[in-house]
């Protein structure tokens, strides 16, 4: 398995759409390309459609299961850039971020958003999600989610991102240290919804750890508008079927 989660590493960190190893691996989420096509764009991608745990989901009934507290050191992040991959608002982390889970050690590598969102609570979609990619030193892979409320107000912490924003596919623009000092944080964590699931995009790989914040926090319709307007397209896959899985709280 190590091999391949160290493919996805690199998926995840380069763009999806440089990572494809042909034209017939281009995927996207409109059209022939879309969602209900991925598992037939290619071999890779057969997981897309034949995988029986599968992200996002939609989260109801979940299981109270007393879970430990995620433990957050976000304690100084120090960004690379801003990216406009074509499928994604992208930041990548230099350094800084981390979170332990049972007493294992996952790096912040990555975060980008979606909007709509992916997961879903309760039937409910929400304008806009926030993915944070962390590996542990086996390439494998804990996705911490934030799902995003309309608000009146700016978000504070998304200032930096939308003065940043790089409006055109390919685009990047550097950030400092200051830009991203308001997801900043140093403690544990307890309100959380847990459940095995995948990558959201192709290859679609399972294996993915999930744990989606029960946290909402606001974002004004000025900045939606700014990360739709880069995007150009909705960039949510649909959720899932849960199948067997159980979600935990």
């Amino acid at each position: 398995m190590k091999p391949i989660f160290s493919l996805l590493i690199s998926i995840l960190l380069i763009t999806p759409l440089l990572a494809t190893a042909g034209e017939h691996a281009k995927w996207s989420y409109q059209g022939a390309q879309g969602p209900s096509h991925w598992g037939d764009l290619s071999p890779e991608y057969t997981t897309c459609k034949q995988g029986k745990n599968q992200s996002p989901v939609d989260i109801s009934n979940a299981v109270d299961a007393k879970l430990k507290g995620i433990k957050f050191d976000y304690a100084m992040l120090v960004p690379e850039n801003i990216v406009n991959t074509g499928h994604s608002i992208q930041v990548n982390i230099r350094s800084g971020g981390a979170i332990t889970i049972d007493d294992e050690k996952f790096i912040l590598k990555q975060f980008h958003f979606h909007s709509p969102s992916e997961n879903m609570i309760d039937h409910k979609s929400y304008p806009l999600e926030a993915h944070f990619v962390h590996a542990n030193d086996k390439n494998e892979l804990a996705v911490v989610s934030i799902l995003y409320q309309p608000g009146a107000m700016d978000n504070l912490a998304l200032v930096p991102l939308v003065n940043n924003m790089p409006m055109n596919v390919g685009d990047s623009n550097r950030l400092g240290a200051k830009d991203t000092e308001l997801f900043e944080r140093n403690k544990t964590v307890k309100n959380y919804f847990n459940f095995n699931g995948s990558l959201t995009t192709p290859p679609c790989t399972e294996g993915v750890r999930w744990f989606v914040m029960q946290s909402r926090p606001g974002l004004s319709k000025r900045q939606l508008l700014a990360f739709q307007r880069a995007m150009k397209h909705p960039n949510n896959r649909p959720v899932q079927p849960l199948n067997a899985r159980m979600v935990t709280k």
